[in-house]
């Protein structure tokens, strides 16, 4: 009795913790930016557990023997620096408890574990509900096929195996490139053939594609050492696949063995998709024709939208949190937005939680507001397929409602956070001030962006030349042996502009000429002799080379360069130092211009652009306009014109013509590969043909033209309306989204 007295005056914290640690667990050291940490399995429940060192030394100090008093003396000598009190190591110790990794002796303790079971079923239950277009069903242990399996596909992991796959993905990459123009006139094709009944095909690869996709997940982290022991079915967006648990992965301590796993399924996606392109370009149209195409839809749209990408809690995302060694990546960058949003919008100071980071706050921002936005973006975009796909039938209300759920649970997520921050206990009220000051600045962004007009202008490259301008090319290869004009001379008609020569063609005209000479000996000789056949073979040889010597001659004449207008000299794009081989015998490559005095006895090709002559002192800016702005741009309508050399200048100009038909070859100096803003690939010709269709309009420049000069880029813009904001936006969804309701 008086035992029992006595130890009921204990304090709570002298009392012994009724806690072990299970002697089951498997534990494993990994590291995180050199900071340990421990990963703890349970293998009964196969769930895993990241334990900072703090956590981990106070799991290892429950014995069921030390009270809360001993383990905070112990952990505050061992970390001196996180200055533990009670009530953190009571928290410790808790955590420890949920995550059930402890057990205890005494009665009672089944209830508590049951208790918490429940509500991880009912949180499961809601997660299943919140997310319809989502919904992952409970599946069964992968772990005797995988084992079975992996005998036959080991070669898959071998070096020379993965070498030759990568050059078939790419070989397959180099075929769809070169023939991107018929893949692209055959989709319209494959988009009508893919309509009900035959949707079902596309439900049909896109399951078979994800089981390969998560079979790579697993037989990868089986590879490294780790197991798989839950593989079920996923409906994503009401298509079946599969999905595989290959969180045993957090026990390996080598990150890149981690990302390797992660990205099997992709790495299986991309090959797939790779055999599919040539399966799709040897057969003929029809169903294995058009599974082929949509196949690689398939592999390389969800790749690119949802598992490579990081901003969705797929496989990018955790390639990405193991490459950083940032576990929990995500909600660590949700937690630090709600702690700034609580600060700077309701004035509430966040708590210190050892487990944040210290550095890099603002990426963790930047990346949760991005995975914000990009989600309303996927489900925005879900939305118009299911509304388009399911309109014909009726059926448009499923997907609108499984839409509506998705928004509800974004806000209602977004509810509960406002939530839990101000019902979270704390000693400091609410900020008023600033929670008035936020949300004024909220109404009146909100009213400046859809009341206030807003100018919207259209943006377009340009390229300046000179009016009516000539270029002057060579007509025959040659060395040049004189350089009559520089930028800037006035020519005239038929002036000499250079001189070329040529030593081979000049031996060979001697030889022609020689030749002909003994050739007419010779017809003499078989016309005293009688042999006519003789004769006439004769003659037929002195045609051939009377022909060879024209040509020459006038080849000759072609090496003296005269101007084919009157006008000014303008110097040609400059070109750049050329790669020699020192172990190959070549002439001269002349850089710069033809026209510089160090290209003298350089070697020029035919075709190559010597020099320009302007006939007058106007310029003429080419504008290239997209295809979208053709219809708002008209005749002398006004042009503000910038260019790069003079950025603080701007040149007002009119419209003076724009083109009926589409601009097939790009002005090379407006390439992106020329440091330009147009997207182009050069054909077999060298011409740079451009990606998007657009147009060339003029703009007639006749102000300031000493500041001016030949092949300056920049930049146009024009007027196209003035509305609000709001009415932009209008305008835009108008027009680029079409509801038939």
């Amino acid at each position: 009795m008086l035992n029992s007295i006595d130890s009921s005056m204990v304090s709570s914290s002298q009392r012994p913790i009724p806690f072990k640690i299970r002697p089951d667990l498997i534990v494993k050291r990994v590291e995180y930016r050199g900071i340990p940490s421990w990963v703890i399995k349970d293998p009964v429940g196969l769930k895993y557990h990241r334990l900072d060192p703090e956590q981990y030394r106070c799991l290892q100090l429950l014995n069921g023997e030390r009270n809360l008093e001993q383990i905070e003396k112990a952990l505050c000598e061992e970390f001196p620096s996180l200055h533990l009190q009670l009530q953190d190591v009571q928290g410790l110790v808790t955590e420890l408890h949920k995550k059930n990794i402890v057990f205890s002796d005494r009665p009672g303790q089944g209830a508590a574990l049951l208790e918490i079971q429940r509500e991880q079923d009912k949180k499961k239950r809601w997660n299943l509900v919140k997310n319809l277009l989502y919904l992952r069903l409970p599946g069964w242990d992968p772990e005797p096929t995988l084992r079975y399996l992996y005998p036959y596909i080991r070669f898959c992991f071998n070096q020379k195996f993965i070498f030759f796959t990568s050059l078939f993905i790419a070989s397959s990459w180099i075929l769809l490139l070169v023939n991107f123009s018929t893949f692209q006139a055959k989709l319209p094709e494959f988009q009508q053939f893919f309509g009900w009944p035959n949707l079902i095909y596309l439900w049909i690869t896109l399951a078979l594609t994800k089981v390969l996709h998560e079979f790579g997940h697993g037989m990868s982290c089986l590879h490294f050492g780790g197991e798989c022991h839950e593989m079920g079915v996923m409906l994503l967006v009401f298509s079946p696949t599969l999905y595989c648990d290959v969180t045993d992965s957090w026990m390996m301590r080598n990150k890149w063995h981690r990302i390797i796993i992660g990205a099997a399924g992709m790495i299986v996606e991309i090959f797939i998709s790779a055999i599919t392109i040539y399966i799709w370009w040897f057969t003929q149209p029809g169903l294995l024709h058009h599974l082929a195409l949509n196949i690689f839809f398939v592999t390389t749209i969800t790749t690119v939208v949802f598992n490579a990408n990081p901003l969705m809690r797929f496989d990018g995302y955790y390639m990405l949190s193991d490459l950083l060694e940032i576990p929990n990546l995500r909600p660590k960058a949700d937690k630090t937005l709600r702690e700034k949003f609580a600060w700077y919008c309701l004035g509430i100071e966040p708590k210190p939680d050892r487990t944040m980071p210290t550095s890099g706050r603002l990426w963790f921002i930047l990346f949760a507001i991005t995975a914000w936005l990009y989600r309303w973006v996927v489900v925005f975009g879900i939305t118009l397929f299911l509304y388009t796909v399911l309109k014909p039938y009726d059926l448009q209300s499923i997907g609108i409602a499984m839409a509506f759920m998705s928004v509800i649970s974004i806000f209602w997520g977004m509810g509960q956070a406002c939530y839990q921050i101000l019902m979270a206990p704390r000693q400091e009220p609410i900020s008023y001030v600033r929670l008035g000051f936020s949300l004024s600045v909220l109404t009146a962004i909100v009213v400046a962006a859809l009341m206030i007009p807003i100018p919207w202008h259209l943006e377009s490259p340009v390229l300046l030349e000179p009016a009516d301008l000539k270029h002057v090319y060579t007509k025959t290869d040659g060395v040049i042996e004189e350089i009559l004009v520089q930028p800037g001379d006035t020519v005239e008609v038929g002036d000499v502009l250079m001189r070329l020569s040529n030593i081979q063609k000049k031996m060979e005209l001697q030889q022609y000429k020689t030749e002909l000479k003994e050739i007419e000996i010779r017809i003499r000789t078989a016309d005293q002799a009688g042999n006519l056949d003789q004769e006439n073979y004769l003659l037929d040889s002195r045609k051939n080379l009377i022909t060879l010597i024209n040509q020459l001659e006038q080849q000759f004449k072609q090496l003296e360069i005269t101007a084919p207008i009157s006008g000014q000299i303008i110097a040609p794009p400059r070109a750049p130092v050329p790669k020699v081989d020192p172990m190959r015998n070549q002439l001269a490559r002349w850089t710069g211009t033809p026209l510089d005095s160090a290209n003298l006895q350089a070697y020029l090709e035919p075709k190559t652009h010597l020099l320009s002559i302007a006939p007058g002192s106007d310029y003429v800016a080419q504008m290239v306009i997209d295809q979208e702005q053709r219809n708002d741009l008209h005749l002398d309508e006004e042009v503000e014109i910038k260019f790069d050399h003079l950025p603080h200048e701007i040149y007002l100009a009119h419209v003076s013509e724009i083109a009926d038909r589409p601009l097939e070859v790009a002005p090379e100096a407006l390439s992106n590969k020329a440091g330009g803003q147009l997207a182009t690939v050069t054909d077999e010709q060298g011409n740079e043909r451009l990606q998007n269709p657009s147009y060339l309009a003029l703009v007639d420049l006749n102000e300031d033209v000493d500041l001016l000069r030949t092949g300056l880029r920049g930049q146009a813009r024009f007027l196209v309306d003035e509305r609000t904001a709001g009415q932009w936006l209008w305008k835009y969804i108008r027009s680029t989204f079409h509801f038939r309701l």
